[in-house]
């Protein structure tokens, strides 16, 4: 089967989770929502779609620098490999898109950015064991609960990690309220805490932006094509 690649804009809806595994190699995880909008000739309004939750793996200098430079709440742009996995027991089956990222940034429709040189590197290759852990450690961000089996919480190091993040939508801001699960070392594998550095993050002008990374404007609503929001299902 041929790989499927492609670009999606959203918000980063939890803080990263990075990955030492024992060879060495380093991982870094992202929860990205995304929604399209439509214009809805009933209400004259637009109107957000369902959003869809991605995962997205960012391997060696690529998820070092993703864990250095991306939070919760910012608005990103990725690029990378689609897979669709699945999971669950027979009767509660889930799906859940994943994207093995080459190329994320900070979405500078809403904001602003200074670029630092990265170290070079590329999309490692992922054996099954890898896949099977990281799947296993993500796993709740499509259940919708923390799965905290066979993992130490632990509290960071008390320092200034302000992140100043403005636009970002309600379901996303609540992870920069510092509450955000951290989590140690687990089984044949650690998982780091990330902190923010000394310097502060700043995302700006991005007061006035959708937070699902899509403008809304007059000039959308001239030209965009008649669509009708779905009606109820019937009870």
């Amino acid at each position: 089967m041929n790989d499927i690649y492609i670009t999606l804009t959203g918000n980063v809806a939890a803080e990263p989770r990075q990955y030492s595994f024992d060879e060495g190699t380093k991982v870094t995880s992202l929860k990205v929502l995304t929604s399209h909008r439509y214009f809805d000739r009933k209400t004259g309004q637009w109107t957000d779609g369902e959003k869809v939750c991605f995962t997205v793996r960012c391997w060696r200098a690529l998820g070092e620098n993703v864990a250095t430079s991306v939070r919760a709440g910012h608005p990103v742009v990725v690029s990378g490999r689609l897979r669709i996995r699945e999971f669950g027991v027979d009767g509660d089956r889930r799906f859940m898109p994943e994207i093995e990222a080459s190329s994320v940034g900070h979405d500078l429709r809403w904001g602003t950015n200074v670029f630092s040189k990265p170290e070079r590197g590329g999309v490692g290759s992922m054996s099954k064991e890898m896949r099977d852990r990281l799947d296993e450690e993500t796993r709740d961000w499509a259940m919708g609960t923390r799965n905290l089996r066979g993992l130490t919480r632990h509290e960071p190091a008390a320092e200034d990690t302000t992140v100043h993040i403005l636009g970002a939508d309600h379901e996303t801001s609540q992870a920069l309220d510092g509450t955000a699960p951290t989590s140690g070392p687990a089984e044949n594998g650690t998982v780091r805490p990330l902190r923010t550095t000394d310097d502060t993050v700043r995302i700006l002008g991005a007061e006035q932006a959708d937070p699902t990374g899509n403008p809304s404007t007059d000039a959308e609503a001239e030209d965009a094509e008649p669509e009708l929001l779905p009606e109820p299902a019937a009870a």
